[in-house]
């Protein structure tokens, strides 16, 4: 009469099984390897490039820190609406910083463009472009009011590397 093998014994005789005949198994075999006699010059090469990648180390990607965004203005001091150079300078500077808040929102949002063409005849009639920005920005700050020659202002404003952060956060894409 047979004694029953207690259940025990039964899973570790199973896992010494498993193991033994797991060392009789191919070890995986590298891309060079693996060719068939007949392969072509050019996938040797190609095999020869994946195992030298399989066998270097892998590289860290640095972490990236978002810079900050810049955008620039520009106006005419002369065809400005005021009634002394004055008041035309001071409004110069308000269209250049609008001109470069436009150019931030343009970065930070993104441009809709729309065109229009008309042929009648073969000929091209009619060719419109326009451009439209839309956006909110909150935290751009006034960098510098350049002077540009005798009628012109340039104004720079920027978004700090964080609030771009905060952007690039909330839509998704990381930062």
């Amino acid at each position: 009469m047979t004694k029953p093998i207690p259940h025990r014994t039964a899973i570790l005789a199973g896992l010494v099984a498993s193991l033994a005949l797991s060392g009789c198994m191919a070890l995986p075999q590298s891309a060079v390897q693996a060719l068939p006699q007949d392969a072509s010059a050019d996938t040797v090469q190609l095999a020869e490039m994946k195992d030298a990648m399989a066998g270097a180390e892998p590289t860290v990607t640095p972490q990236l820190r978002p810079a900050p965004l810049v955008g620039r203005g520009f106006a005419q001091v002369s065809k400005q609406p005021g009634e002394s150079l004055n008041q035309r300078r001071i409004l110069a500077m308000r269209a250049a910083r609008l001109d470069a808040l436009r150019d931030l929102t343009e970065q930070v949002h993104g441009i809709r463009i729309t065109s229009d063409s008309l042929l009648r005849d073969a000929v091209l009639r009619n060719d419109t472009l326009a451009a439209r920005v839309e956006g909110t920005l909150r935290g751009a700050r006034t960098v510098a009011i350049t002077p540009r020659s005798h009628d012109g202002y340039a104004v720079t404003m920027q978004l700090d590397a964080d609030t771009v952060a905060y952007i690039l956060r909330a839509v998704g894409t990381g930062g």
